[in-house]
């Protein structure tokens, strides 16, 4: 089985256990600072594949990130793990409940490791806390009134 393997599951303290192929981006691995952190994963990094995403992976995972909402939540990082998932249709192994939300949009297969998972698929939509205005894309600050922009859950999907 081919897994995507997110820093988050390596900072929860995922071991490779060479049943699998182990597969994950070159900014994964420049996430991990912490000498035992590194030390830890140099011991199955001969598992570990580093790959990159294809530009068209990447831009299908920002406009689905967009349609979310989760733009503004997600690093580059998080972009390349999604779309290298997609690419290879490997299962994602992910603590990230805006990558999740973003997977599940995609039909990417994600799995939590000792962390949380997210129980309902949320649309989220950013608000004016001055003048309510509302913009679908996170900002600074408002256009209109210079307040500052918040995220809210414009749709809720319970997942069965």
């Amino acid at each position: 089985m081919k897994i995507v393997v997110d820093a988050s599951a390596l900072f929860y303290g995922f071991r490779f256990d060479g049943r699998n192929e182990y597969i994950t981006t070159s900014s994964v691995i420049e996430e991990i600072r912490n000498k035992q952190m590194k030390k830890s994963l140099s011991m199955g990094f001969e598992l570990l594949k580093v790959l990159a995403p294809s530009a068209h992976n990447l831009e299908e995972v920002k406009r689905s990130a967009v349609a979310t909402g989760d733009i503004g939540q997600l690093s580059r990082t998080d972009i390349e793990i999604i779309a290298l998932a997609k690419e290879l249709d490997a299962l994602l192994l992910t603590n990230d409940l805006a990558i999740q939300n973003v997977c599940r949009r995609m039909d990417v297969k994600y799995q939590s490791f000792g962390g949380k998972s997210i129980d309902t698929e949320i649309e989220w939509g950013y608000r004016c806390i001055g003048c309510k205005r509302r913009f679908s894309k996170p900002l600074d600050e408002c256009p209109y009134c210079g307040n500052e922009i918040k995220r809210y859950p414009r749709k809720r999907k319970p997942i069965s």
